[in-house]
């Protein structure tokens, strides 16, 4: 090494000047990334960020992200070019480079769409040469899950069981239930379960037993978001001390009246009994008659309606004649389009009806859950928004062991027995649409004066997955006439009318008279 003494000649500056150019080549880097975790939501994009200290340019290191081990990681690039080969299976095609400005040392990883799993901790890793240094980067994803679904169960004992289910959640959410005045209460039991995407299932139970309670909600949070999803019910007034009020007057009557009565007295209340059955009878069978000739006339008008496949969920398999569809575990790999439903596992039918009556039936035969009607044409198909009249859905539902009427609060429907083919009547112009039980005739629901607007289309759901499918039915020859009743007071005032609702030229009153209405063909139980 030369030294200089008592004086710094151009030699001996230059020397030092050599000796010193190593240690500013080896000067420190640091790799920084951010202070505080990143949040992201499910589905969008998140950037991964971090910079040189000091702002050198990073155009020519090698720029990993990785989680657990070094290798394979989340990204790499080498010499400029991205190191697909050493990429995890999961980030292939999802996580891309960001240069925001490279030259000065600042980059960032995108990852897009952000899944669940997606959650945790990634380092940021630089090296050149063997120089090398990396920094942690915390992601944090979140979920905004569905709208909750409360089911409501009456017990034997007057005691209200209430299920509130909802799905989409991450990370794993609480469960509050409240009263109309704020006050909360724990669920009795709690159930929380990951799906395929790595999202939570949440079920939570109560049961009510104070009688004066009228309404309860359920509300389910998101901490992280500071976000929370909120629906009401409406608990039913108490039943049981009326019946049992009702029971003990009934027993003192009795009481009394065969103490005060006499022989001659109790027949004639035996013979006034008798008479109020017969009239009860006699006004029943004519209202189920009447029932029975609404939906008789209403297949005057029945349509062939057909499943239309590009608005059927992933999970639903369609049968080739596009009449049955069945709901799966398994999903199928199918062309993302817009009138897809992503989230609720529905299918629209092919036809749009924009005016006059439409007639058409579905055989559910004893599957324990499904949802069918008519939507709007135009409803939302991704995400989890409520089926109610207001969000373009007129439907009604078997979940659980309750049928109910998809309302805003949801109409429970009291069925004297459970239908295995329903009847869809829809007109248009009136605004109704009529739901009617094929087994007896009965009529079910009706969504009465509705405003429609754009074309309407027929609607199927359903909830679980088994070997028995929705069956569109076929459609039968209509009958050559229908019995009209003019006033339920007088059954005997018969106007006959032709099926295209033309009056009958023939002169023959026989004839006229002896048209009953005809026998569906037999509709048994799949």
């Amino acid at each position: 090494m030369a030294v200089c003494r008592n004086s710094f000649p151009p030699t001996c500056l230059l020397t030092l000047i050599l000796l010193w150019l190593p240690t500013l080549d080896s000067a420190h880097l640091e790799v920084i990334g951010p202070p505080e975790p990143i949040l992201a939501i499910v589905g969008e994009d998140a950037e991964l960020p971090c910079h040189l200290s000091p702002n050198v340019s990073a155009e020519h290191m090698e720029l990993r992200w990785f989680r657990k081990k070094v290798s394979p990681a989340v990204f790499v690039q080498r010499d400029g070019r991205e190191q697909e080969g050493e990429q995890m299976a999961e980030y292939r095609g999802r996580a891309t480079l960001v240069e925001t400005n490279i030259t000065a040392g600042r980059v960032a990883v995108k990852i897009h769409p952000v899944k669940a799993s997606d959650d945790g901790e990634y380092r940021c890793f630089f090296r050149q040469e063997e120089s090398y240094e990396e920094a942690i980067v915390q992601l944090k994803v979140a979920a905004l899950g569905s709208d909750p679904y409360i089911y409501m169960e009456v017990q034997d004992s007057g005691e209200i069981r209430l299920e509130c289910t909802s799905v989409g959640w991450y990370p794993e959410p609480q469960v509050q239930w409240r009263t109309p005045k704020g006050e909360t209460f724990a669920s009795m039991s709690e159930s929380r379960n990951l799906d395929e995407e790595g999202l939570f299932t949440v079920v939570a139970s109560v049961v009510i037993r104070d009688t004066s309670m009228k309404n309860v909600s359920c509300c389910i949070q998101n901490l992280l978001l500071g976000q929370e999803k909120e629906v009401e019910i409406s608990i039913p007034a108490p039943f049981y001390p009326r019946l049992t009020l009702w029971m003990v007057a009934v027993a003192v009557i009795l009481i009394v009246l065969g103490l005060l009565t006499t022989g001659s007295i109790f027949f004639t209340w035996r013979l006034y009994k008798e008479r109020s059955r017969q009239r009860k009878d006699e006004f029943s069978s004519k209202e189920k008659l009447l029932e029975e000739l609404k939906w008789k006339k209403a297949t005057l008008h029945a349509v062939d309606v057909t499943l239309d496949p590009d608005t059927a969920h992933p999970h639903l398999f369609l049968y080739e004649d596009s009449k049955s569809v069945r709901l799966e575990d398994s999903r199928q790999k199918l062309p993302e389009k817009p009138e897809r439903f992503d989230s609720w596992p529905c299918v629209l039918g092919r036809e749009a009806f924009s005016s006059g009556r439409h007639y058409w039936e579905v055989e559910v035969g004893d599957r324990t859950d499904w949802a069918i009607g008519v939507c709007r044409e135009d409803v939302v198909k991704k995400g989890f928004d409520p089926m109610t009249p207001e969000n373009g859905f007129w439907a009604v539902e078997l979940y659980g062991n309750g049928y109910w009427a998809l309302t805003p609060l949801r109409t429970p429907l009291p069925l004297a027995g459970p239908p295995h083919r329903v009847g869809i009547f829809l007109d248009y112009e009136s605004g109704d649409v009529s739901f009617y039980n094929m087994t007896d005739g009965s009529h079910i629901y009706t969504f009465l004066s509705t405003s429609f607007s754009g074309p309407l289309r027929p609607f199927f759901c359903l909830w679980s997955s088994g070997k028995k499918p929705l069956t569109i039915c076929p459609i039968t020859d209509g009958p050559e006439g229908v019995l009209v009743v003019a006033d339920a007071k007088d059954l005997s005032k018969e106007i006959p009318l032709s099926p295209m609702g033309e009056d009958s030229a023939s002169g023959d009153t026989d004839t006229l008279h002896s048209k009953l209405i005809p026998t569906q063909p037999s509709q048994g139980t799949p």
